[in-house]
């Protein structure tokens, strides 16, 4: 293993209960893609926080989190879910993500393509691969169970989501 790799895997390590801090460094914030971006937006920082501290905590370490944003179209909350995503695949082995939107449409146009740009934009693409339905593990041992899969909500097949 090469000294970036694992430098890298530190990273990773470091960053396993602080999403704000991997989301900082695991993008090239102000190239290419995101040159016009310092970094997350401040209500993504914020839910960042959120998330860091509740882990941080011992005594909701283990319970729910439920976070939840209104708001129009255009605020980046699917990128704040692709950035969540790579953080979690990212910085928890053998992590398992199943993504979810109100319908198959939008699960196939917008969530699963945002969160995939992410995957490609962070600093562990070459960790995963993006497809369709799912981004995993591009090693073969792991690859059924480090993944995220993007499965649509129906009211009508709720057993889909049992587990």
């Amino acid at each position: 293993m090469s000294d970036s790799e694992s430098q890298l895997i530190d990273l990773a390590a470091a960053c396993d209960k602080d999403p704000e801090k991997w989301a900082r460094m695991a993008f090239d914030w102000g190239h290419g893609e995101l040159a016009d971006y310092s970094g997350p937006r401040e209500w993504q920082t914020e839910a960042f926080e959120e998330i860091r501290d509740h882990l941080g905590n011992p005594k909701t370490r283990f319970q729910p989190l439920m976070l939840a944003r209104a708001s129009g179209h255009g605020i980046g909350k699917s990128a704040f879910i692709g950035m969540v995503s790579n953080w979690a695949l990212s910085t928890c082995d053998d992590c398992k993500v199943v993504v979810t939107a109100n319908t198959d449409t939008q699960l196939r146009t917008k969530t699963s393509p945002e969160i995939g740009k992410w995957a490609r934009l962070s600093i562990t693409n070459h960790w995963f691969e993006p497809n369709a339905a799912s981004i995993a593990s591009r090693d073969k041992a792991h690859a059924k169970t480090w993944r995220a899969d993007f499965v649509p909500w129906s009211e009508h097949n709720t057993e889909a989501f049992a587990g």
